[in-house]
Parts: structure tokens; C-alpha cells; sequence
């Protein structure tokens, strides 16, 4: 079972995380300072979001089912993850830093004991799918009841107060932190990820109480912020930042959620391209992100920046260090990928015919 508004809030997601990344690779704080409060944004807000939805999609996919069922839908979903995490890790080590595609290089990545850079995220998904399986009976009761949900939260977000910098290996580092590489831990924004699974199947008054919930995380993580007069840590994680863009989060559900009812008012004629778009690219997130960093890794790693033309239209009159060049950029990226997304999708019929 899917829901539009899913597919329609990752969708948003995949644009504000390729533009985060577009604006990471080629902005330039120092001529446009709010490129960097652009990045800090976006940082807080994507990556939750995106455990959110999982959660939320798992809930709505494998959870309603019987778990003989459910099962070799989330062994696909942990394999899909790990392949994306992978290219896009390869791809990072030898476009972006430009090193040898050797065995040895591959064989760290695919053992998880080398996680190179603006790929790791990915490989928390193939975690939390392979974790969905193994305490399938547990989650599902989580799911139903979200006092327990709640406290099993709070107890994996008080894993951000481990000694980080004591975690030797690679691989527990991608469950609970660690100081080697930029991790996203999946104990310490499992709490999201709950959060999903329970807002799949509650009624309305326990999604108000959620909100309301997220209301006091982010209040407690903005007090910690303003105390110190900077955003706390994000790798390792502190408490404050995982719980900093609660609210946020459950704003993009509300806006997903209103951008969908606009099919049934009169805004509905200019409202269903946008849907549509949108949803196309929630509903392929895995391959636009991933397509995403390897072309901005080929960019990057040879030195390619977008020409500026004296006279025409955006992009090409805009410099993309800025936020506005930035944003048309990607746009034109994701343009890009949607029409590959296409192509390959009517090659894939073509051949079944």
C-alpha cells in the first residue's frame, strides 16, 4: 500500500538533498553567506526526514503483512540500499578523489570497513531493513503502541552520550557512532524511524500528541543551540541535533500531506503536474540521489563548473556558488535524471514486449 503524500514529501526531500549537495560542492559561503545557512538547514532536516518516511513506508509495506511475506521484500530493500551505498561509494573514492579502481579499494567499501563521503547515509537504510527483519514481531508491537515506541526512543536517543571517540570498529560505528568517518548512526535516529512505524497506523489525536511532542525536541534542542551560540555536533552526533529538526520534520509531513489535498480544489489543474513530479521522483528517490552524487562526484573531481552566459536564461546567466544558481542547477540535474529515469523505464518495456 502506498500513500501519494509519501512519495510526494521524499520527492521534496530528493530536491532539498541534491540542491544541499549542489551547494556543498560548488557554493561559495564566503561571497554568499547564506549558502552555508542553506547547508546547515538542509543537513537537519533531510536525513531524518527520509528514517521518518522509511519508517513509515516499512509500516505501510511489510508490517500489515504476515512476516513470510514481508520478508523478501525488505531482504530486496536491504540489498537495494547496500548496491546504491556502494556505486555511490566507489563512485566517490575514484570521480570525486580521483583514485585507482583497484580491487583492494572495492573490497573495503563493499566490506563496509572503508564509508567514503556523501554516500553513508545510504547504508543506513540497508541497516534498518535487515534490523526490520530480524525484530519484525518486535517492531510491529512497537508500532501499535506508542508509549512503548516512545520509550524505546528516548533509550536509543541516550546512545548519543557514549564515549564516541572509544568506538574502534567501522562497522558497530554504523549502529551506534563512532569518530573514523561521517556516520548516521541508526540507534541514535532510530528514534524516527519509530516515529514512522507509529504514524503509519495512529489515529488523529496520537499524531497531535506526536507533534506536539516534536514541538518540546526541537524547543530542547534550540535551548542547547542557543546556550552554546552554535549548532551542535552532527558527526558524532549530539543529542540536540537529533532532536533539533523534530518539528520540522513534522511540518514536511503537514506540507506533503496539504500539497496532496490540493487535488481537490479548484488548484487542482496546476497543482497535479507538481504532484506528479514530485511523486515521481519520492517514488525513485534511491536512483536520484545516487545518480545525483555520481554526476556532482564527475563534476567535482574534474574541476567542471558550469559556464556563465552573458546573456540568455537561468541557469546559465546565474554562477552556481550561489544559492539562486545553485537551486537552478539542480533543478536542471534532476531534469536530467528524470529523462534518464524515462528512457530506461521504456527500455525496460520495450523489452518485456
Amino acid at each position: 500500500m502506498r500513500e501519494k503524500h509519501v512519495d510526494v514529501g521524499r520527492g521534496l526531500l530528493v530536491v532539498a538533498m541534491t540542491y544541499g549537495h549542489v551547494l556543498q560542492f560548488f557554493g561559495d559561503a564566503q561571497l554568499f553567506p547564506m549558502v552555508q545557512r542553506l547547508i546547515d538547514g538542509i543537513n537537519l532536516l533531510v536525513f531524518p526526514s527520509f528514517v521518518f518516511y522509511f519508517g513509515m513506508t516499512a509500516a505501510l509495506a511489510y508490517l500489515r503483512r504476515p512476516y513470510a511475506a514481508a520478508l523478501p521484500g525488505m531482504l530486496r530493500t536491504a540489498l537495494r540500499a547496500y548496491g546504491a551505498f556502494a556505486l555511490s561509494g566507489i563512485g566517490y573514492r575514484v570521480l570525486r578523489e580521483n583514485r585507482a579502481l583497484s580491487p583492494a579499494a572495492v573490497r573495503r567499501v563493499l566490506l563496509l570497513t572503508d564509508i567514503p563521503g556523501w554516500s553513508e547515509f545510504l547504508i543506513a537504510f540497508a541497516i534498518y531493513s535487515l534490523l526490520l527483519a530480524a525484530g519484525f514481531g518486535l517492531f510491529a508491537r512497537l508500532a501499535a503502541r506508542p508509549r512503548a515506541a516512545l520509550a524505546a526512543g528516548a533509550l536509543c536517543l541516550a546512545a548519543c552520550l557514549i564515549p564516541y571517540e572509544r568506538v574502534g570498529s567501522v562497522r558497530l560505528s554504523l549502529l551506534i557512532g563512532g569518530t573514523a568517518y561521517s556516520y548516521f548512526p541508526v540507534v541514535q535516529y532510530m528514534p524516527y524511524f519509530l516515529a514512522g512505524l507509529v504514524f503509519a497506523q495512529a489515529d488523529t489525536r496520537v499524531r497531535g500528541r506526536m507533534a506536539a511532542l516534536a514541538a518540546v525536541c526541537t524547543a530542547a534542542g534550540s535551548l542547547r543551540a542557543l546556550y552554546r551560540g552554535a549548532l551542535p555536533s552532527r558527526f558524532p552526533p549530539h543529542w540536540a541535533w537529533i532532536a533539533l529538526p523534530a518539528l520540522a520534520v513534522a511540518g514536511l509531513v503537514l506540507l506533503s500531506q496539504a500539497l496532496c489535498s490540493l487535488e481537490k480544489t479548484p488548484l487542482q489543474r496546476a497543482a497535479r503536474p507538481v504532484l506528479a513530479l514530485l511523486a515521481r521522483l519520492g517514488g525513485m528517490s534511491l536512483f536520484a540521489l545516487v545518480s545525483g552524487n555520481l554526476a556532482l562526484f564527475t563534476l567535482a573531481g574534474r574541476g567542471i563548473v558550469p559556464q556563465l552566459a552573458r546573456a540568455g536564461l537561468p541557469p546559465w546567466t546565474l554562477p552556481i556558488q550561489s544559492p539562486a544558481g545553485a537551486l537552478c542547477w539542480t533543478a536542471v540535474l534532476l531534469a536530467l535524471i528524470g529523462f534518464l529515469a524515462m528512457l530506461a523505464g521504456r527500455g525496460r518495456k520495450a523489452q518485456g514486449g
